[in-house]
């Protein structure tokens, strides 16, 4: 972190030395500010802003400015401006997105997780699909992120029936640009973001941003006085741009992270069934000192480490009679290596982990026919690929302590490796069209139809413990997807809208632990999760669009839902298909500028999301614990877990400008959501209460030279309530918590050229 401030101070000098009139010309051309923006209907396309062919539905955006004055620097962040989205984040190689309770089918503990199934929230970056929403290295020098919600698989392929998070980085500029932002702050919090921008030659322009930003967790390892649950992160991004006027322009971009977590639930409650509470006397049997959250007591500690990255073209045709080419080509990797310890005082097993390895590529070849004319229209091809492997072990220790924690005979685990080994391979290709047809100056009818082939083959090998060897397994799959939109500008400020959306998400291969000790070689299959959506909303400029409204109602039905199951005596998860749920309920935001110096935002989205038919589940760990319990419950009726039912934010924002030429501001936020269930079993042990989180700032700005300075002070989860992210029920009864950020104090600086 050091070497890149050093570097940027050396780039900020040289910069330094251009031309006045090159820092006119970057003045002039500074973004005006911005804020999180509603949209309902999409105005026209450019080279980098909105898509006219996109389906005119329900979105948030919020800019990159939106961004630094928020201090939002990561997805889970990104979810207190954006009601409706749910993230999270245990570590790099376990993300979870839903959107209106739609997405990420995970939601138990297993030591591992299930990787054979993608999420059904598709995340890109700058046209580039990530595979895995881990995948996502940071959030530096963001243009703008879209969420889109309801099924989006017309435009975005399989994997997007839940929504979209659209990722847009800053291009480079012919313009000179330099900056540096560097943080720190309570809980040993530091971040610096150093952005290098500007012409190459008549053609070409570069781009370089170096990011390295680490925090301590909010658990204490009381046996060492370790700081745990925090993360360490450094890289970068470079881009080259090459323009031909307005008829051709290639951006090349390459990136690189490399992190380090040390990711660590503690221990929230524990449970007695029939006058015994099983997990505090198996901790007596073998010694384990029992401790509660917010500390531990560990006698090993689980850490990771994620190398990741990748390169991407973009390559854009204007033709002279109007039509627009564009090619999107990309190669990433990811690669997680985490060491996993037992999360008790005493060794049970240690020097475990589940090593990921992932390798995939992407090309789409997308024509847009001429814009002004009756029918405006797109379409095009997209080819996937991925190569994944998968290679996890168990190790316990060399003592007698296992078996009694495990109650296994005497011998059978000691100093036992449990080998699993997977492999998936999966391609698809993917034709895709979608137009709008302008009826009238008042109407627009927009519709839109692909079909994604996907051919996906893997395995799944076992040793040392059931052992179990699938062979190679395959499965083919054409999965549709549609979209139909109706809008109506009743008035200059006033349009409506209808939408319908259905989509089938990829199917998926049980290759980290396997279900066929449990229903024989199918198992391993995952059939295709089906949706479908329906949305009718309503947008309002007032004022002169000062005031901005919003609101619309949606419903969501799901079927075949991709999720996991969990074996305790195994203690492993596996992937099935459960049942069908649906996720209806309405949203309502508001944009309110009155004048030059304040800003108010609000927003709120009620959803109900229920499982419908889900009448095999398995059962929670208080029924399953009690005595004679059912082989299978009926969760019919139940909440879908990771989906609050009420999700809301507010936010202020003033500014003014002082008789010495500083601009200033003050502002603050909140942002609230009721309580949801933590695992797909609907236990009661893991509601996750609801919780809100304030957060403010102050800050200054003004000139210095050629250039601008800013300080600000901020103050995120200002009342320091404790929370949990996620809980999940673990053995004999226990639950435990990833706790969230505690209160933290910190301070900005910044300088921009």
């Amino acid at each position: 972190m050091y070497q890149t401030l050093q570097n940027t101070t050396l780039a900020l000098a040289v910069l330094a030395s251009l031309p006045a009139a090159a820092a006119a010309a970057a003045d002039a051309a500074a973004p005006p500010i911005a804020s999180v923006t509603v949209s309902g209907n999409r105005g026209a396309q450019d080279a980098v802003d909105e898509d006219v062919r996109r389906a005119p539905t329900s979105s948030y955006r919020v800019t990159g400015e939106q961004f630094e004055r928020q201090n939002i620097r990561s997805l889970e962040d990104l979810q207190q401006l954006v009601p409706g989205l749910n993230v999270q984040s245990t570590d790099p190689a376990d993300m979870q997105i839903t959107i209106r309770g739609v997405g990420d089918g995970g939601g138990q503990p297993s030591g591992e997780q299930n990787i054979g199934m993608a999420s059904s929230v598709a995340v890109y970056v700058d046209g580039v699909y990530l595979a895995r929403p881990g995948m996502l290295s940071g959030l530096g020098d963001v243009a703008w992120v879209d969420v889109l919600s309801g099924a989006q698989g017309t435009m975005f392929g399989a994997n997007a029936t839940g929504g979209v998070l659209d990722i847009h980085t800053k291009e480079p500029g012919f313009v000179p640009e330099a900056s540096i932002s560097a943080s720190v702050g309570q809980h040993d919090y530091a971040r610096v973001l150093t952005v290098l921008s500007g012409p190459l030659s008549e053609n070409w322009a570069g781009r370089l941003n170096l990011l390295g930003s680490g925090s301590d967790g909010a658990v204490t390892n009381q046996r060492n006085g370790r700081k745990l649950n925090g993360a360490r992160s450094t890289g970068g991004r470079g881009q080259l741009l090459y323009r031909d006027g307005e008829r051709f322009k290639l951006r090349l971009s390459a990136d690189y992270s490399n992190s380090n977590s040390t990711p660590t639930p503690v221990l929230v409650a524990t449970h007695s069934f029939n006058g015994s509470d099983p997990y505090l006397a198996r901790s007596r049997a073998i010694g384990n000192n029992v401790v509660f959250g917010p500390n531990v007591d560990l006698d090993d500690e689980t850490s990771t480490h994620v190398v990741q990255g990748g390169t991407s073209a973009l390559a854009q045709w204007q033709l002279d009679n109007g039509w627009r080419l564009r090619s999107v080509t990309s190669f990433r990797y990811f690669h997680s290596a985490p060491s996993l310890a037992d999360y008790q005082s005493v060794r049970i097993y240690s020097d475990s982990g589940f090593q990921q390895h992932d390798r995939s590529w992407s090309q789409e070849l997308r024509v847009d026919s001429p814009a002004g004319g009756v029918v405006d229209y797109a379409f095009g091809l997209t080819y996937l690929g991925q190569k994944l492997g998968i290679e996890a072990h168990t190790r316990y220790a060399d003592t007698s302590v296992p078996d009694v924690w495990l109650g296994t005979a005497a011998g059978v685990s000691r100093k036992l490796d449990v080998i699993r080994l997977g492999l998936l391979r999966d391609r698809s290709l993917s034709p895709f069209v979608q137009g709008t047809w302008h009826v009238g100056d008042a109407v627009d009818l927009t519709a839109g139809a692909r079909l994604n082939h996907d051919q996906r083959g893997g395995s799944f090998v076992r040793y040392n413990r059931s052992p179990f060897n699938s062979g190679y397994l395959e499965q083919s799959n054409n999965l549709p997807a549609g979209t139909v939109v109706a809008t109506w500008r009743a008035a200059p400020s006033l349009s409506t809208y209808v939408a319908a959306s259905y989509g089938e998400k990829s199917g998926g291969l049980n290759i980290s632990s396997g279900a066929a000790a449990q229903a024989g070689l199918d198992s391993l299959i995952i059939r295709p999760e089906r949706t479908a959506s329906a949305e009718l909303g309503v947008k309002v400029e007032l004022d002169h669009n000062r005031l901005r409204l919003k609101a619309d109602v949606f419903a969501t039905q799901v079927r075949d839902f991709q999720t996991q199951g969990y074996d305790p005596v195994d203690q492993q998860a596996y992937l099935l298909n459960a049942g069908a749920y649906v996720s209806r309920g309405a949203e309502a935001t508001v944009h309110w500028t009155p004048n030059r110096a304040w800003q108010f935002d609000a927003a709120a989205v009620f959803n109900d999301t229920y499982y419908t038919d889900y009448d095999n589940a398995r059962c929670p760990p208080e029924v399953l614990l009690a005595p004679k319990p059912p082989k299978s419950c009926d969760l019919t009726g139940q909440r879908v877990f990771n989906a609050p039912r009420v999700t809301a934010n507010v936010g202020a924002r003033y500014e003014w400008s002082g008789g010495d030429g500083l601009k200033n501001f003050v502002s603050g936020r909140y942002a609230w959501r009721s309580w949801m269930y933590g695992t797909v079993d609907a236990s009661r042990f893991t509601r996750v209460s609801g919780y809100g989180l304030a957060a403010f700032s102050a800050g200054t700005s003004g000139k210095a030279g050629q250039g601008e300075w800013s300080a600000s002070l901020w103050l995120n989860n200002a009342f320091d309530k404790t929370y949990y992210k996620r809980l999940v029920n673990n053995e004999y009864g226990s639950v435990t918590g990833y706790l969230g950020d505690p209160r933290t104090l910190g301070v900005t600086l910044g300088y921009r050229y």
